[in-house]
């Protein structure tokens, strides 16, 4: 999809791991601070993309399509800061079907590029940064 095609009802709000309020970001205030800072070991433990909770990096979720589609936002956690604007655009692609008439339900797996193997999976959960009663997160498969 061009920038041209993505429908301009699509947002998305991120929450940086920078804001206070986002998940890790106290642990982040010690990276370069020497005694400070966890231990690579304790860092590499947590993997960015992982899909259960907040853990560390941006956190991001669609506005629109429960207002236009009455669909459950996107969501995607974890995501690092030099990923966030690939992220948002990926959640733009989706919105975008969904806006056009798709449906995405909890289970799905979706193949989003001919050219190359780009699965992602959905999972319903409660909650999300907006209002939504309800959220899908975008899981990574390949």
């Amino acid at each position: 999809m061009t920038e041209a095609t993505l429908d301009p009802r699509v947002q998305v709000l991120v929450r940086p791991p920078s804001d206070p309020e986002a998940a890790g970001h106290a642990e982040l205030q010690g990276i370069g601070s020497g005694d400070a800072r966890p231990p690579m070991d304790e860092l590499a433990a947590n993997p960015w993309l992982t899909q259960t909770a907040a853990v560390r990096g941006c956190e991001l979720e669609t506005i629109g399509l429960s207002v236009y589609a009455g669909h459950p936002e996107l969501q995607l956690l974890n995501v690092p800061t030099s990923l966030a604007e690939s992220a948002i655009r990926m959640l733009r692609e989706l919105g975008t079907y969904v806006l056009a008439g798709g449906e995405l339900e909890d289970g799905d797996i979706m193949q989003m590029r001919a050219d190359l193997p780009y699965l992602v999976g959905f999972h319903a959960v409660d909650g999300g940064t907006t209002a939504s009663d309800r959220v899908l997160r975008v899981v990574l498969l390949a």
